[in-house]
């Protein structure tokens, strides 16, 4: 299941936001000290409620998102993340920062005014120093073990010293590792680090209800010409969603309506989570469960088959896939057999958003 953090400075709304997403209802401006909140969202798909119904399977089980909620007096200080929560923050697959810019006496702001443009700006300072200070870490220690090193290890630890050393320069520059050009080699190594600037971002901006309306407008503004793969801006009022949990789904679309407001935040937060991590959806079909999964785009059907089960990947043969407009349009499993939309692909086929698989396979 991945796992989003939510991050910001005190009083940005980053509660509200979360309470907004998952359902719950937390206090606001829990302390420090205070461990994270942590809440699971079924992703909503009306393409799985389709199939389900198609099937009348007995089970319906969307995908899952988790979203925690840090402290935000966890940051501020110019140093980075508190250290009881850097490790946990290097663990989530994404960052959700919240950005206040909602203005409102009776909630001050922890830096004396409103100002989101530096707040974001801080953010990323405060993440690009943890970064730099795991590299000073991390090449510290391996001056202090390499003469201890075999020849094959030497060579191994000069080329990751070499590649610390060459991130340094865009991380001393304000660029975030997810934005540096680096080679498939040398992505897949920055992995082992859990680098928070490596990590895909949601930067969402929390603004006034009166400004509901002007969301896109607004993130508009907050939004680089040259965002990364792996960011994205948003713009939303938490309070109103929160407050908007309260009614029912009809009576809170109406009021959206009403002030301008197209989409809600579990919505919004959803399809821009899957968008920073890179998720597609696919399916899989029974009687007894109906059930999408969540995959990053461009994974192959043996990939595929092990977000199901190790025992199917390891005894994958082949997979019949349908996607699921063919499977609606069809009828039914046999109909779709009948007029040959089946098809069999192999191990190496890169599953498509929307795809059934039945996968086959022998232990």
């Amino acid at each position: 299941m991945p796992d989003l953090g939510i991050i910001g400075f005190e009083r940005s709304g980053k509660t509200s936001l979360f309470n907004a997403v998952t359902g719950a209802d937390h206090a606001v401006g829990f302390a420090t000290h205070t461990d994270p909140h942590i809440g699971m969202v079924k992703v909503p798909d009306v393409r799985l409620d389709r199939l389900s119904a198609l099937l009348k399977s007995r089970k319906t089980t969307p995908a899952d998102l988790q979203y925690i909620d840090f402290p935000g007096g966890g940051f501020g200080g110019g140093k980075g993340p508190a250290p009881r929560f850097l490790q946990q923050l290097s663990n989530v697959d994404a960052l959700v920062h919240v950005v206040r810019a909602f203005d409102d006496d009776s909630v001050p702001h922890p830096h004396g005014s409103v100002d989101a443009a530096r707040d974001i700006e801080s953010m990323a300072l405060e993440l690009t120093f943890a970064d730099l200070a795991l590299i000073e870490t991390r090449l510290q220690r391996i001056a202090t073990e390499s003469k201890a090193l075999k020849p094959g290890e030497r060579a191994q630890a000069e080329r990751e010293v070499e590649l610390l050393q060459r991130l340094r320069p865009p991380l001393e520059s304000n660029v975030p590792l997810r934005a540096v050009s680096l080679d498939a080699e040398e992505r897949k190594s920055l992995r082992h680090y859990r680098f928070l600037t490596n990590h895909a971002l949601l930067t969402v901006v929390n603004v006034n209800e009166a400004d509901a309306g002007r969301a896109e407008a607004i993130a508009a503004d907050f939004r680089p010409d040259d965002e990364p793969p792996g960011s994205a801006t948003a713009a939303v009022c938490a309070a109103l969603e929160r407050e908007l949990g309260a009614l029912s789904p009809d009576e809170a679309d109406a009021y959206r309506r009403e002030v301008g407001a197209t989409e809600g935040a579990l919505a919004q937060a959803v399809r821009l989570s899957y968008a920073v991590l890179g998720l597609i959806s696919f399916f899989t079909l029974s009687e007894d469960e109906s059930r999408a999964w969540s995959i990053v785009q461009g994974s192959s059907a043996l990939d595929a088959a092990g977000k199901v089960h190790s025992d199917i990947q390891r005894g994958f043969i082949r997979a019949e896939i349908i996607s699921w407009q063919d499977m609606i349009d069809a009828g039914s499993e046999a109909e779709a057999r009948k007029r040959a939309l089946l098809r069999t692909e192999g191990r190496d086929y890169r599953v498509q958003d929307g795809d059934v698989l039945h996968i086959l396979f022998n232990v």
